[in-house]
């Protein structure tokens, strides 16, 4: 197994009653149960028996075997194969004091041309990494402006001397000084490669992924067994995901900014929140 998902039972339950405009207390009203458990299973506390958890689905409109299999921990999607496309990913896996929080380099392997997907707040092991690979990043792509998705930017920005791309609805974090501004669909070129840009919206204003052949850098916006939170709009997070990321081929391979990687048909197949399978 890869790792522990991002996001537990306490966790898909708050993300679902807010998308609903729910109060711990509604969603006790629906579903029969106290409003003291709601509070101690978004508390990492206490879950329920399974018999709980499919009505907890049920009112919440969440695939109960999947939502079962979070909260039981007997789920996580298998490891990712390399993509076979032409550039290798290195993720590290940095932290913004004890969060955990993915920063990926991306590298042309024909021309060895590299880019930083997101900074996080510990820049220091990104040009630590980038030294050992003998790599020179010359752009940094940004997913949204978050401190511990954006927060390295300053020192990056000094030492490669290289623009970095947002979208232009998203707050500016400080340290770039030759910022970009991304068009949806546009492509960014990355020595041989093209990079697509996805607008993915709803974490915050202007939340961005990229694609590179069969793998898209996703943020927050989709995680492996849940979604992220909705800052910025509930429903456009949804969309997002529904529309311009689970369209996506079943093989296609999402890198979160917290979490372990999945596919696109893990996802459909054990997202509580997108699953239909039966």
């Amino acid at each position: 197994m890869p790792g522990p998902l991002e996001d537990e039972l306490g966790d898909v339950l708050e993300k679902s009653r807010d998308g609903k405009g729910w109060t711990q207390s509604d969603l006790a009203r629906a579903a029969g149960v106290s409003a003291s458990d709601i509070s101690r299973m978004e508390r990492y506390e206490y879950v329920p028996d399974e018999s709980v958890l499919k009505n907890l689905a049920k009112v919440l409109d969440l695939h109960a075997p999947s939502l079962i299999a979070v909260a039981k921990e007997t789920w996580s999607p298998q490891p990712i194969e390399p993509d076979p496309g032409p550039f290798t990913t290195v993720c590290l896996d940095l932290f913004v004091g004890a969060y955990p929080v993915k920063c990926y380099l991306v590298v042309c392997n024909a021309t060895k041309a590299c880019a930083v997907i997101d900074t996080g707040g510990n820049p220091e092991a990104i040009i630590k990494k980038a030294k050992e690979l003998k790599l020179q990043p010359e752009k940094i792509l940004l997913t949204h402006a978050h401190f511990d998705h954006a927060g390295g930017l300053e020192l990056l920005d000094t030492t490669y001397n290289c623009p970095a791309w947002i979208d232009k609805k998203e707050p500016r974090p400080s340290g770039s000084r030759d910022f970009r501004f991304l068009q949806d669909g546009e492509t960014i070129k990355l020595g041989n490669l093209n990079i697509e840009v996805l607008f993915t919206p709803g974490h915050t204003p202007g939340g961005v992924s990229y694609k590179i052949h069969d793998s898209v850098f996703s943020g927050d916006a989709i995680f492996a067994g849940s979604m992220g939170r909705a800052n910025s709009s509930w429903s456009g997070l949804y969309n997002s995901i529904t529309q311009k990321l689970l369209t996506l081929p079943d093989h296609t391979r999402l890198f979160p900014g917290h979490g372990p990687a999945t596919t696109v048909g893990e996802e459909k197949r054990h997202n509580p929140f997108f699953s239909t399978s039966h």
